[in-house]
């Protein structure tokens, strides 16, 4: 397999992580060719990481398009500049690894979907809580729980982090990313859709901001309820001003859990329990975590799944379907959220002309 040059756009925080823990590590399958940032004290850390002999430079991602030759954009920007840059991307013939969420709304990843379809190139979204071990066990475990009746996913956990840059804590307005459930939850409704196995019909969401942020337009903490055409109901439970998870041993951050005719399967954390309804027995799995600087763990199997992807020509698993499912179910829990009544997925559909995609 030729190695793949990377023209990485974007170097706040999971920008450096994404380059220092997985690009680097995969060095025989990735090499990153060029940098762009337009905050300066970003640059300067991009260059301070990666040198200046191999590497090049550039403050104006449009430039680099230009001047710079690389296979692969891997876009790890503010929300609010997926979608433009993610589209260009594309039309100047890179393949495309683009952060979650795709775009702000879901005309935005329609748009996107569209271009990719025209260019042909592979698109993987960063949607990495799908190639997590424990995902994978999960899909396979669920196999025998009988028939899904319930999901759930709770994330209780501290606020959001410092984000400096040209607009500084972008993510703590709605314009810049779309809301708390875009922003942060995309992730969990992903996997909703993907255990669901089936379109949903309505979303129904309640929440506010009047603990950690009353001077902002986005929420803190939230419930969400997604019902599925097969009967499945998925319930999201979310805080955002809760303890910071540390030497704590019962405090779980993290949990999704399924729960079927015939067993229950529930993750906290890197923990990971399967029961047997019928006989009662209990299996327990454990995710040895090696990454010591941010999501490495799921991130860098995601990336070796997107060169297997360019090389072979093929679909990754985290694909735009993905992204743009996970976007349209919750963009639909933003507004039902702020709107206080039941919002069906038909209706949003209508609205952007995005219907779900199969």
């Amino acid at each position: 397999m030729a190695t793949i040059r990377v023209g990485l756009i974007g170097f706040g925080m999971m920008g450096r992580m994404q380059a220092e823990g997985c690009f680097r590590a995969l060095g025989d399958r990735f090499r990153i060719v060029c940098v762009c940032d337009d905050y300066p004290s970003h640059l300067e850390e991009a260059r301070a990481l990666l040198g200046t002999g191999m590497v090049a430079y550039y403050s104006d991602w449009r430039r680099m398009l230009e001047d710079c030759e690389f296979d692969l954009a891997a876009i790890v920007t503010p929300d609010h500049l997926h979608e433009e840059m993610a589209l260009e991307c594309l039309r100047k013939g890179r393949h495309l690894r683009l952060e979650k969420p795709m775009a702000l709304d879901p005309a935005g990843c329609r748009r996107i979907a569209e271009e990719a379809k025209r260019s042909g190139k592979v698109v993987q979204i960063g949607l990495e809580l799908r190639y997590a071990e424990l995902t994978d066990i999960m899909r396979e475990a669920a196999k025998g729980t009988g028939r899904t009746k319930m999901l759930w996913c709770s994330e209780f956990r501290h606020p959001f982090l410092a984000k400096p840059g040209s607009v500084p804590d972008w993510n703590l307005r709605r314009k810049y990313s779309g809301g708390t459930l875009v922003e942060k939850c995309c992730h969990h409704f992903d996997l909703f859709n993907l255990f669901a196995g089936a379109r949903p019909i309505s979303v129904y969401a309640s929440g506010d901001g009047e603990t950690e942020y009353p001077h902002t337009n986005i929420l803190d903490n939230a419930f969400a309820t997604v019902e599925y055409g097969n009967g499945i109901r998925a319930n999201l439970s979310l805080c955002m001003f809760a303890p910071r998870k540390a030497k704590q041993e019962h405090l779980t951050e993290l949990a999704f859990g399924i729960l079927g005719s015939a067993g229950r399967i529930e993750m906290r954390d890197d923990k990971l329990f399967v029961w047997d309804r019928p006989t009662g027995s209990e299996r327990r799995f454990a995710h040895q975590r090696e990454d010591g600087i941010g999501h490495n763990d799921e991130i860098t199997p995601s990336l070796l799944d997107l060169a297997a992807c360019i090389e072979e020509g093929r679909t990754p698993q985290a694909d735009i379907r993905a992204g743009f499912n996970s976007v349209l179910v919750s963009w639909a829990a933003e507004l039902s959220a702020a709107e206080k009544r039941v919002v069906t997925i038909e209706e949003v559909e209508r609205r952007f002309d995005a219907p779900w995609m199969e």
